[in-house]
């Protein structure tokens, strides 16, 4: 039941005096005491109002229990002391050892104990943390409690309980059995748990964070309110754009939610930080045509809640959220640089969010006019250059569906290439490409290849490899297109530290030519016939005599004599 029909279901018992014993279960964090105070307090019975509140956390035995419940008697006794005349008149000259406890709250004997059925007699007692009590105490003990309360001296219990974490589960179905008269499992909606955690930690992102949560599915208002402090903590008390909160926001609550375990089988945080990354987009290729098992399906589920919250791809700024969350520290710089970085692209983010919009309209919305999706996508071709290419694709895709969109779909895709192609942009060369792009935007790709590989010469494609500790398709095809001409006029034409450079790189690659050859071909064959050519020449000068000394160094000086021609006649 919602929180508000149990509610309305736990005053009715409470009404009833033949319920003696009542549980009030449900998940961590729902609001299981929250709901109680409200009842206690709205409640126009005297007993309600005037129970007794024990918490059984690290509690280890009976006597701990019983020496709670009277250590909580004075503040009751004097704020509804009508409770209490009966057990001042039966108690005689025992009332003195109340009275002196509430003089000095000093230590209370175990004559007190023998206090408790008079004392404890036609009272409600509310036991609370029943699954965090100490080990010591079994929960046959304290059901044995309730038991002999309820039914030698009138006693009313509320039992509170997470039924998630309750220890000794078949005990417990066993022994409630034959205490319990009732019991309530409280299902809180994360429409519920929002409203209370929202009182409770107010936010001026609220409404951004409400609809995260509910996408979440967030139902402990204990992580909701985790949730808003995280969000008001990292970003602050800034004044930003609807759509960059909706950049920011989902990230940090779907990742403050797994911190803190508040979703059922949820996502864990690298799978989060890699959406939309290479190797989670070489994952899922390599795994298209798998048959799923459990955890491809549970990884599905993880693309669709991360989808329905528009996160498809993460940055550093989700990075600094993990951060934050598993150490408890971040750097508010950082976090301003990042914002900032945001608010200087607030178009593209506007565009990024009315492009989502129209996605999942598109595949959600099946009531929606075909011809008001149209007019919506028309929208877009005038913001097409702040989008990116899969986005691009993935419009065009769904738009040839629609009568008329298959039109507005190649205007936004031909919007994007034209303003591509004017930022005369350098693109990676690592193909084939791992998503579906569309055929005008590969070639378009492939064209830029073209020229730039045309522009690439042997130094550029060196310095790259020695740069980044490695090479992509460009500079394996410009190495193994070098000729001999290539290397030659390189080496001659290069300054004297481009030069040291390249010579040493070039002839590592000679030294370990093994672990080259398979990625460019006979490229260091060629370096060392030019190394010759150069050395060998009569007017080669200081450059041939460095080439030979640089040779005999790295123990190689053998290749550069010629070598005699197999084929050739003796």
């Amino acid at each position: 039941m919602s929180l508000q029909e149990t509610k309305d279901h736990l005053i009715q018992l409470l009404a009833d005096p033949d319920n003696k014993v009542i549980a009030l279960s449900g998940k961590w964090g729902t609001g299981k005491s929250h709901l109680w105070r409200e009842v206690q307090a709205a409640s126009a019975d005297e007993t309600t109002k005037g129970a007794l509140y024990v918490s059984l956390f690290g509690l280890s035995d009976i006597d701990q229990l019983k020496r709670k419940l009277i250590e909580s008697v004075v503040p009751v006794a004097e704020s509804h002391p009508g409770l209490w005349d009966g057990a001042k008149r039966a108690m005689n000259s025992g009332i003195k050892v109340l009275e002196s406890f509430h003089k000095g709250f000093g230590a209370i004997s175990d004559l007190s104990l023998l206090l408790a059925p008079a004392m404890l007699r036609d009272k409600m007692i509310v036991i609370d943390d029943i699954e965090r009590k100490h080990e010591k105490l079994s929960v046959d003990e304290v059901l044995g409690f309730i038991d002999q309360y309820s039914q030698q001296y009138g006693s009313r219990f509320v039992l509170i309980l997470n039924s998630d974490q309750l220890a000794q589960r078949p005990v417990w179905d066993t022994l409630r059995e034959k205490v319990i008269d009732q019991e309530i499992r409280l299902l809180t909606t994360p429409e519920e748990a929002f409203e209370i955690a929202i009182a409770l930690t107010p936010s001026r992102y609220s409404a951004h964070i409400k609809k995260a949560a509910d996408t979440c599915g967030l139902t402990s208002i204990r992580v909701v309110q985790r949730v808003i402090r995280s969000a008001n903590r990292i970003i602050g008390e800034r004044n930003l754009a609807d759509a960059i909160l909706a950049r920011v926001v989902p990230s940090i609550v779907l990742l403050t939610a797994i911190n803190y375990k508040g979703i059922d089988d949820g996502p864990d945080f690298q799978f989060v930080l890699a959406i939309g990354s290479a190797s989670y987009i070489a994952e899922r290729m390599a795994n298209k045509d798998k048959k799923p098992d459990d955890e491809d399906k549970r990884k599905a589920r993880w693309r669709l809640l991360l989808q329905e919250l528009s996160i498809g791809r993460c940055d550093e700024f989700e990075t600094l959220v993990v951060q934050f969350l598993e150490s408890g520290q971040f750097d508010a710089s950082k976090v301003t640089a990042i914002v900032d970085r945001y608010v200087a692209e607030t178009d593209r983010m506007e565009a990024l969010q009315k492009t989502g919009e129209l996605l999942e309209r598109l595949y959600w919305d099946h009531r929606a006019e075909e011809a008001e999706l149209v007019a919506q996508a028309d929208k877009l071709v005038s913001v097409a250059h702040l989008l990116d290419a899969y986005t691009v694709t993935d419009l065009d895709k769904n738009l040839t569906q629609l009568p008329g969109g298959s039109a507005i779909g190649q205007k936004i895709v031909q919007a994007w290439i034209a303003a591509f192609c004017a930022r005369q942009p350098e693109i990676s060369h690592d193909g084939p490409y791992r998503r579906p792009l569309h055929p005008d935007i590969i070639n378009e790709f492939t064209a830029i290849k073209t020229r730039t590989q045309a522009k690439t010469t042997v130094f550029d494609a060196c310095m790259h490899i020695i740069k980044h500790s490695g090479w992509d398709t460009l500079q394996e095809v410009v190495m193994k297109n070098a000729t001999v001409e290539d290397f030659e006029s390189t080496i001659r034409g290069l300054g004297i530290d481009d030069f040291r450079v390249f010579i040493r790189r070039m002839l590592e690659m000679r030294i370990q030519r093994q672990a080259y050859e398979p990625h460019f071909g006979s490229a260091t064959d060629r370096f060392v016939e030019a190394c010759r050519n150069i050395a060998g020449a009569p007017n080669s000068g200081r450059l041939g005599s460095l080439i030979k000394h640089l040779f005999d160094d790295a123990n190689i000086e053998a290749e550069l004599t010629p070598q005699a021609d197999p084929a050739a006649p003796a």
